[in-house]
């Protein structure tokens, strides 16, 4: 019970996890086309994500100078024709001077751009001609003009860069190195709306330091405005893109002239929807790790979030110590301990009473999950590959060969367990026929091998039947006798580890036939060796190992010998495995 309450309360985790994950990613899309939809509305502002709209050539970051440098191209004003004449001064009469002083005079232009584009070649004349001083003051002058645009960048930075420049050329380290920093500063600051090829260039230019994270950011939405955003432009998606380790989510929305673009780191923006307790680990359609630890611990269920053909796949578990579960088990039986004994005295009657009747609906609650459990992992897996392959979104042969594959393994595992359940349905019922006949034992274990082989492909190398030559014969129903080997057989290869082998064996005499199947699996406790041959009840072993079952497996094998005059006996104890014997009437 605690078992089944720790992987119901693990799987409600997960649903909620999931849940959260798949609501945010629909909140940040309906932000996205709430502004695509609506002209006049705010520009969408996350916490989690740094969010990029454009209409026309006009672009906004929110939240404001949250990028390095901007996606796309930024608009730049070529420069006027007016600095052709002094241009062709410079480098076509090679008279420094005189384009010194045209520069000048064109540095008192009224129009803001003009001024800035005479200042930048003015500095440039200068400091070409070691007249630093001059030079400096009229990259300073250029500063101040602000996000004008010279040379195809914001005077700003041209004015800094000018001079560093004439710092390093005089020598002046401790100015350069201070001119320098302050430009990285403020390019990692997104001080000014930058292409990615300046921006990567000045500050290559100006420090080997390594880069915040927001560059990851302006990255992937760089490559996304890239692919994304060309004309006719996609109408919306998402997409996980890994840049240097990292995972960076990226979502946009486009109705032809407007965009709106989102891009946030995959960690962060799923953090927020893991309550205490749990971990998780976020990997895409690939396997590539999105998010969380490279290893994950059992248990730990499984949920899809998105639509093919970019699905993502969260594993969720529990961090709550293995002490503290131990706690609580132990905790519980005491106190129901003490309950009893204070009240055996006065309500002995009552209590036996009850305790049947609990005993009883927790079984069958028991029952009851552990069928649901064993029916949504199939049906789930089904589903979705099924709904992957319906979309064609298998991206090669090998991978859909690989999920027909897992198909008809979840359809075999699903057949099984509505045979199973019909079986011991009708067991129960008293509805089953049997049809008593001569039975050869070779042909009878053979044929149960045959059919656990057709569900399990390691039973036929698994298997090693040991008999004696001459055939010996019971009498019995084969189909009944068949159907409670082929049930020891499987709990013996899901119990026993993968390298050991399960062993059938029989002999005759004193008019019996005797037929044991022989596990290495973890061994049954003595106080258990009769509580498992009932209906609904699992071995505490089986259950704190995580093996899947209903607890039916051993009460229809029971039932089955019952109907035959035989018995079923058991041989384990708890590190040496388990055997099973049939003891059936030897047929004369």
């Amino acid at each position: 019970m605690e078992a089944q309450r720790l992987r119901e309360r693990l799987e409600n985790g997960a649903d909620a996890i999931a849940a959260g994950v798949r609501g945010r990613l629909a909140e940040a899309g309906e932000q996205l086309s709430r502004w695509i939809s609506a002209p006049g509305s705010p520009v969408p502002a996350r916490d989690d994500a740094v969010v990029v709209v454009t209409a026309g050539v006009r672009m906004h970051v929110s939240p404001h100078r949250a990028l390095p440098f901007v996606p796309g191209n930024v608009p730049n004003q070529p420069a006027d024709r007016v600095f052709a004449d002094a241009e062709a001064i410079e480098f076509g009469s090679n008279r420094p001077a005189d384009a010194a002083a045209t520069y000048r005079k064109l540095s008192q232009h009224p129009d803001k751009q003009t001024r800035a584009e005479a200042l930048l070649r003015l500095g440039r004349v200068l400091r070409k001609n070691r007249k630093f001083e001059d030079a400096r003051r009229a990259y300073r002058s250029l500063f101040q003009l602000g996000d004008a645009i010279a040379g195809g960048i914001p005077a700003e930075l041209a004015g800094l860069d000018g001079e560093r420049l004439i710092s390093a050329a005089m020598a002046d380290h401790a100015a350069e190195q201070r001119l320098a920093a302050q430009i990285a500063q403020w390019i990692d600051a997104g001080r000014w709306p930058l292409t990615r090829g300046s921006a990567e260039f000045y500050r290559e230019a100006v420090t080997r330091e390594p880069k915040p994270d927001s560059w990851l950011l302006a990255e992937a939405m760089a490559d996304l405005w890239d692919v994304e955003t060309k004309a006719p432009p996609s109408p919306g998606g998402h997409r996980m893109v890994n840049i240097q380790g990292r995972s960076v989510l990226v979502a946009w929305r486009s109705n032809g002239q407007r965009v709106a673009a989102m891009a946030g780191f995959a960690e962060r923006f799923s953090a927020k929807d893991v309550p205490a307790g749990y971990a998780y680990q976020l990997s895409d359609a690939a396997g590539q790790r999105i998010a969380g630890p490279a290893a994950v611990p059992s248990p730990a269920v499984v949920r899809i979030i998105g639509d093919p053909p970019n699905p993502w796949m969260m594993r969720v578990w529990s961090t709550v110590s293995e002490t503290e579960g131990r706690l609580t088990r132990h905790l519980l039986p005491a106190m129901l301990a003490i309950v009893i004994v204070c009240l055996w005295a006065t309500v002995y009657f009552m209590a036996r009473a009850i305790r049947r009747e609990a005993r009883v609906a927790r079984l069958q609650s028991d029952f009851v999950a552990a069928v649901s459990h064993e029916f949504r992992s199939p049906l789930t897996t089904v589903r979705q590959l099924s709904e992957m392959l319906e979309m064609d979104q298998v991206p090669n042969e090998e991978r859909r060969r690989k999920y027909y594959q897992l198909l008809a393994g979840e359809s075999r595992r699903l057949q099984r367990l509505v045979e199973t359940l019909l079986n011991f349905g009708k067991l129960e019922a008293g509805a089953q026929q049997y049809h008593f006949e001569k039975v050869e034992v070779r042909e009878l274990v053979g044929r149960a091998v045959r059919e656990v082989s057709s569900l399990e492909s390691e039973a036929a190398t698994r298997v090693r039947i040991i008999g004696p030559q001459p055939e010996t014969h019971l009498f019995g129903d084969a189909d009944a006798l068949a159907l409670a080997l082929r049930n020891l057989l499987e709990n013996g290869l899901k119990y026993s580890p993968t390298n050991e082998a399960v062993e059938v064996n029989w002999r005759n005499g004193e008019g019996r036939v005797s037929i044991s199947v022989v596990d290495h699996g973890p061994g049954i406790p003595k106080e258990e060796h009769q509580a498992v041959f009932q209906k609904f009840v699992r071995g505490r072993s089986a259950i704190q190992a995580g093996v899947k079952g209903t607890g039916v497996g051993l009460a229809m094998v029971r039932q089955i010998l019952s109907a035959h005059g035989g018995e079923i006996s058991l041989d384990s104890e708890p590190g040496r495995g388990s055997t099973f014997t049939i003891v059936i009437a030897e047929a004369t």
